[in-house]
This record gives structure tokens, C-alpha cells and sequence, in this order.
């Protein structure tokens, strides 16, 4: 029985709804299958991004710590390398379906986990241990290698995934056009179910197009934040390096402020507007004679002295309001500083006021200053001493020129008198012992003064002062007692034999009237090391000569002033004052030096030290000539400024037979010689004249007189060089005040000496 059309047209609609039912349920797998390979291809593409990422951490971490050497570096290093084999794990079981990358994921997990032991072996090397530069390089080289080729079968892969996701839409979209064909020309119902299925497969499409766009965005977004990653960790590293430069500069800088405020001598001391002081060097520490456990924290008040508290804080205040002005100007002053044994140390102090913020810093260096105050008194008592030096010195020119006229004049007398009354004689030789008694104090004047005309030789100390113990015991009196005690070989010193028993005889008379009731005098004498700042640089040695009494003793006050011309502690009439005066002179002028140490009611102590000197081979004796055979015919030139000395001159030696021309001066003098027709054999002249000098004259001399012989008399030298400068040129000195037989033999000496061995100029 033929099928109703409708049967048939029902059994047609209905093979045709289950055919179209069949296809559209074919069309819907086929589009789930592709809905699900897609997701599938995107689940390995983030895989593959995924294994990508962790190397990259992983190459990142290695480089930072390599770099830093940080070991926080090193815990991102192993969470990176256990992410990227994680995710290879999963890459290779989820990709296990695709036939096209198997080999490709097994040489994947070659060339990663070649990658990872790579790192690794750099990860866990010690720092000290990490290869050369050059060996980095050819590592770094190689890794490289290995990190490329991981990119590339990442690449591949990724190539390979998406090639599968294509053709999987491909065949999902022929599906779909067979299946439109059918619905179209089947029926309307079948088309209602098509355009169903076609309207569900669009929102599919849709919807996987949105999922690969936002997948295209998010890949964009995360490359965008890799290279700001990147950047950020480039700038972190040179943010670290520059930090780490600048420390070690701070360090440096630290290093350099330390050193150079712990070799300083001044002490630098900084405190607070609290005024505990927060930082001293090693120089205050020592001023402040403070432990360092005090510090910081000691009040800076507490080291100085209460009576300078009241001034210190004054120049604080001044410190601020100085800071406040904008002035740069520190405050100086002088004040005293207490250590803890109660001894005051004059310092000067430097201090400047700085503030920061709400917080100020005092910082003041001081100056011990102790050495300097004493340097400026000594400085001041040379000053008072040259200057009654150079008053004893000039007054003693003039009065030397009197005492040899008087002198001189009472020995004329005395001749004169020979055979007179008693009386008459007497009164002369008065005179006479006043005369010497003048000189003697002159001589003390001039030794004071350093402006004596003196002969050093060689002398053995303890060989002087053995000569003068029979008259030192004289001397001293009986109720006193005076031991000696001399050290061998001490060697010899260079001073004139006259001072040397001068100073003795002061010092020991001295030490007998510091003890009124009697007692010892101790002279001894030794040797010892010379200091560097002595005088006499060419000795290494001193000879020491001690004098020391068991009397009164002296105070600070009379120490201090000893030394001082005219300064005496003895009742009026017993003493002028010159006496230690004169031993300060003469040691001074021999470069030596001299100690006193004294207490009160226990004694003083005089110690003197004498540059020593090496022995020569051979002295030669000084041959004397008897006063009476100093006579003589040859005619001599006297030259001097004062008239009743140049009279007096003349007529001692035309007694003792020379032929003698005068002039006042050396200017007449030289006119004098070039106008007299004889020939004058020796010029006797002043050393200090008007006008031109002795020195002078005889220099212009001597190249036109080569024969001509000189004398030189004077009572002191304004220049203690023109000695040497006198012995340069061959030339006798003649000291004044002087006797008739003094100038006689003199004068005969020079001419009989020059006449052997002629001297020029």
C-alpha cells in the first residue's frame, strides 16, 4: 500500500527532521568537539606560555643573584625552575593526543631540564668560587644556546597547536554548510532547527572569538607587564649599585674624618645644646685625662674651671647668636680646662654652633697652650735681659775708656811717686784697687751681657775646679764644709779659663749665704747625653758641673726672677744683684745651659751643662813675654776717638821707645798714613769708633799695606761675630781696661808674631 504523501511527506519530514536531527546532533558534537579542542589548544598555549615564563623567572633570578650575590634571589630561582617542570609535566600529559609534537616535547624536556642543571650548577656555586670572566662568558655562551632552543620548540609547539585548532574549525564549519543545505531544502521546521543550530553554533564562534581575543589582550597585557618587569628590575639594579657606591664612599669619607681627627693634636670635642658632649678625639682625651667610659655623656662644664664656667658660657650664647646671624666667624678665646686630679691647663679655644632640624651641635677644638705661655715669658725675659744687655754693654764702652785712663794714669803716678810720703802712695794705690774693683764689676756687666771680649780654650774641668778647692774652703769659712766629687775621663770643655773660675766662685759664695748657720756645698762634676734642643748641635755630649747647698732654699716667685740683672735677695750692702746674672751670661755665651731646682728650707741645686768637646792631638804653648822686654822702635799708629785715652796711649808706649802718630778717627787715620814719609809697621785702633770701625779700617788697609800689622783694643763687641771675623784676619784683641804693661806687651807680641808669619788681607 502506497505511503500517503503525508505518511511519506511525514516520513520524509521525518527522515528528514531525523536526518537533519542526526545531522544537527552531528553538527552540535562536531561544534562541542571543536569547542573543546579549542579550550583544549588554549589550555596547552597557556602551558606553553607557562613553561615559557618560568624559564625566564628562573634565567632572571640566576642573573640577580649572580649579581647581588642576595639569597633571596636564590628561593625565586628554585620556586621559577619547580614552576617550569611543573608546567612541562602538564604540557607533555595534556599534549599526549598530538602525534605532531611528541618528539618535539621530548626534546622540550631535553633541552629545559639541560637548562634548569645549568642554572642550578650556578645557583648553588659559592661566590667565591664562580669562574673567571672569561669562563662566564663561554657558560653564559652556552646557556644561551640551550635557552634558545628551549624558545624554539616553544615556538614550534605553540605553531603546531594552532595549526590543529584551524583545522578542527574547518571541518566544524563544512559541517555546518552541509547542514544549512539540508535545512533549507528540507523544511521549514528543519529550518527553524538549522537556523537554531546555526544560531547556537554562531554563539559558539562568538564566544570563541571572544575567549581568543581576550586571550590575544591578555597575552599583550602580560608581555606589557613582562618588559615593565624587566625595566623595573633594571632600575632596582642600578638603584642597588648606586646605593652600594655611595656607601662605600660614606665609608671611606668615615674612615678619612676618623683618621684625620685621630692624628690631630689639637683636641675636637662636639656636645649638644643639652651640653653632654657626644664625640671627643684621642687628643681630648688625653687634655681631659678622661676614661673612655665617661664618654659620651660627661657634661662639658665638668672639665672646665669654675673660674671660667662664667665665660664659657658666655662665648656659648655668642655661638649661637652667631649661627642665628648667618655668620661663619668661630668664637676664640683663652680659658682653663680641670682634669680629675685638679690640675688647670690653659687651653685657646676655636668654637662654631651648627643646628639641624630642631637639634644643635657645639663643636670646639682647643689648643693646649701650656708650652706657648712659657715659650712667651721666656720670650719676654731674653727681651728684658738683651735690653739691660745692650745698656750694661754701652755703658761699659764708655767706662772701660775711663778706668784705663784712670787706671793707667795711677801706674804713671805710682812710677812717679816712687821714694814720696806714705800717705801720697797710698792714696794712689787706692785708686788704683778702685780701678780694678770697677773692672771687675764691668767684666761681670759685659759677661751678663754677652759682649765680652773674651779667649775660650780648651780646659779640663775637673782639673779647674780641683785648682780652686784651697781657696774655695778659704773662702766659704770654717762653720761651712765642702765635699767634692769629680767623674773620670769627662773630657774638656771651650770657655775662657777667667769665667769658668767666675762662675764657680758665684755659684759656691752664693750657696754659703743661703745657709747663715752653716752646713755642706756640694760640687760635683759628670757628663751626660745632650738634649736635641741644645744649643752646641756638633756636641752629642755635656759636661755638668753641680753646685747644690743645703740652705734656705727659694720660692716660685724668687726662681723666676734670678737671673734678672740687679735682682737681689741679700741686705742692702751685701750683694749688687750681678752675680748670677754674670753666670747666666757666661754659660749662655759658651752654649751651654743651666737647671735650677730648689725647695723651700730643704735647698738649691745649680746645674750647668757645657757642650764637650774632643781632645785635640796637640795644644801649642802660648809663649809670654816679660812687661820690661816689651819694648820696641818701630813706629805705631794709635787710633782712637777719645782724646784722654788716645793721649794716655801715646805716651805709655813712646815710654817704652816706639816712634807714635795719633788720629781720632779712621778717616783722618787713612789720610794720615798716605801723608807721612815713615813707615808705620803697626796700626793699634778701637774697635768701635764713629764713623768707620776698627774692623773696617783695617780691611781697607791691609790690600794697601800688606805689611802694615794690627791691634785691635776694645772693651766689649756691639757683634759677637766680629771676633771670628778678627781671627779671619789674623788680629789680636786687646781688652780694657788695660795696664802701661798690658798695651806694651801687647803690642810687642803682635809686631814679633806677624813679623814670622806676616798675615794679608
Amino acid at each position: 500500500m502506497p505511503l500517503r504523501s503525508s505518511v511519506l511527506a511525514a516520513y520524509l519530514s521525518a527522515i528528514i527532521v531525523c536526518g537533519t536531527g542526526w545531522l544537527a546532533y552531528r553538527s552540535v558534537a562536531q561544534a562541542a568537539l571543536g569547542t573543546a579542542v579549542s579550550r583544549h589548544n588554549l589550555t596547552l598555549m597557556e602551558e606553553v606560555r607557562a613553561v615559557g615564563n618560568r624559564m625566564s623567572e628562573a634565567n632572571l633570578a640566576e642573573r640577580d643573584l649572580s649579581a647581588t650575590g642576595d639569597s633571596h634571589y636564590a628561593a625565586t630561582y628554585t620556586v621559577a625552575a619547580e614552576g617550569a617542570l611543573r608546567s612541562l609535566s602538564a604540557l607533555r600529559d595534556d599534549a599526549s593526543s598530538y602525534s605532531d609534537i611528541a618528539s618535539r616535547m621530548d626534546s622540550l624536556g631535553y633541552f629545559v631540564r639541560l637548562r634548569i642543571a645549568e642554572l642550578d650548577g650556578r645557583v648553588n656555586t659559592p661566590p667565591s668560587q664562580r669562574t673567571k670572566p672569561g669562563t662566564q662568558e663561554v657558560v653564559s655562551e652556552r646557556a644561551n644556546q640551550s635557552q634558545l632552543k628551549i624558545d624554539q620548540l616553544l615556538t614550534a609547539i605553540s605553531a603546531a597547536i594552532q595549526r590543529s585548532g584551524a583545522g578542527t574549525d574547518a571541518a566544524a564549519r563544512a559541517q555546518e554548510n552541509v547542514l544549512n543545505l539540508v535545512i533549507v531544502a528540507a523544511a521549514a521546521l528543519a529550518i527553524l532547527l538549522v537556523m537554531v543550530v546555526t544560531l547556537m553554533h554562531a554563539r559558539s564562534v562568538v564566544a570563541q572569538r571572544r575567549t581568543a581575543t581576550e586571550m590575544a589582550n591578555q597575552a599583550l597585557q602580560l608581555q606589557f607587564q613582562a618588559n615593565e618587569l624587566t625595566a623595573a628590575n633594571r632600575d632596582l639594579e642600578n638603584a642597588t649599585r648606586e646605593m652600594h657606591r655611595q656607601g662605600v664612599e660614606a665609608e671611606r669619607s668615615e674612615t678619612r674624618l676618623a683618621g684625620i681627627l685621630g692624628s690631630a693634636t689639637d683636641a675636637v670635642v662636639s656636645f649638644g645644646d643639652e651640653e653632654s658632649i657626644v664625640y671627643l678625639n684621642a687628643a681630648a682625651r688625653r687634655l681631659f685625662g678622661m676614661e673612655e667610659a665617661v664618654i659620651p655623656g660627661a657634661h662639658i662644664l665638668s672639665v672646665v674651671s669654675g673660674r671660667s664656667v662664667a665665660v664659657f658660657e658666655e662665648h656659648m650664647l655668642a655661638a649661637r647668636q652667631s649661627a642665628h646671624n648667618g655668620a661663619t666667624i668661630p668664637e676664640v678665646w683663652d680659658t682653663l680646662i680641670v682634669r680629675p686630679d685638679g690640675d688647670e691647663v690653659p687651653v685657646e679655644i676655636s668654637m662654631a654652633y651648627a643646628r639641624t632640624g630642631k637639634e644643635g651641635l657645639f663643636t670646639a677644638v682647643l689648643r693646649d697652650v701650656t708650652r706657648q705661655r712659657q715659650f712667651e715669658e721666656e720670650f719676654r725675659q731674653a727681651q728684658k735681659m738683651e735690653a739691660v744687655g745692650r745698656l750694661a754693654g754701652g755703658i761699659a764702652h764708655d767706662f772701660n775708656n775711663l778706668l784705663t785712663v784712670i787706671g793707667a794714669s795711677s801706674d804713671f803716678l805710682l812710677h812717679d811717686l816712687r821714694g814720696q810720703p806714705t800717705s801720697l802712695l797710698a792714696d794712689v794705690k787706692e785708686i788704683k784697687a778702685a780701678t780694678n774693683r770697677a773692672a771687675t764689676l764691668t767684666r761681670q756687666l759685659l759677661a751678663f751681657s754677652r759682649r765680652q771680649l773674651v779667649k775660650p780654650q780648651l780646659l779640663d774641668l775637673n782639673a779647674v775646679v780641683r785648682e780652686m778647692e784651697t781657696m774655695l774652703r778659704r773662702l766659704i769659712g770654717e762653720d761651712t764644709t765642702l765635699t767634692t766629687e769629680y767623674t773620670d775621663d769627662i773630657g774638656i770643655i771651650n770657655l775662657d779659663r777667667g769665667q769658668l773660675e767666675q762662675v764657680v766662685l758665684n755659684l759656691v759664695v752664693n750657696a754659703r749665704d743661703a745657709m747663715p748657720g752653716g752646713g755642706t756645698i756640694r760640687l760635683c762634676t759628670g757628663i751626660e747625653p745632650r738634649e736635641s734642643h741644645d744649643t752646641a748641635a756638633s756636641a752629642t755630649e755635656s759636661v755638668t758641673l753641680t753646685v747644690a747647698d743645703a740652705g734656705v732654699g727659694l720660692d716660685e716667685q724668687t726662681r723666676a726672677r734670678i737671673f734678672e740683672p740687679f735682682f737681689t735677695t741679700k741686705e742692702q750692702g751685701k750683694g749688687t744683684g750681678l752675680g748670677l746674672s754674670t753666670v747666666y751670661g757666661i754659660v749662655k755665651a759658651s752654649g751651654g745651659e743651666i737647671i735650677v731646682e730648689s725647695k723651700l728650707g730643704v735647698g738649691t741645686e745649680f746645674r750647668l751643662k757645657f757642650p764637650r768637646h774632643e781632645e785635640p792631638s796637640a795644644i801649642p804653648p802660648i809663649e809670654s813675654i816679660e812687661p820690661d822686654s816689651a819694648r820696641g822702635y818701630e813706629t805705631v799708629l794709635v787710633v782712637e776717638d777719645e782724646e784722654p785715652l788716645r793721649r794716655l796711649t801715646r805716651r805709655i808706649l813712646e815710654s817704652r821707645g816706639y816712634f807714635v802718630l795719633d788720629a781720632p778717627d779712621g778717616a783722618e787715620a787713612i789720610a794720615l798714613l798716605a801723608s807721612t814719609e815713615s813707615r808705620v809697621h803697626l796700626v793699634l785702633t778701637d774697635v768701635v769708633m764713629p764713623g768707620m770701625s776698627g774692623r773696617e779700617l783695617a780691611e781697607r788697609l791691609l790690600p794697601v799695606y800688606p805689611w802694615l800689622r794690627v791691634l785691635f783694643m776694645s772693651g766689649y763687641t756691639e757683634d759677637m761675630m766680629l771676633q771670628h771675623r778678627v781671627s779671619e784676619l789674623g788680629i789680636t784683641l786687646l781688652e780694657k781696661p788695660f795696664t802701661g804693661d798690658q798695651l806694651a806687651m801687647a803690642v810687642r807680641s803682635t809686631l814679633d808674631r806677624v813679623a814670622e808669619a806676616p798675615v794679608t788681607a
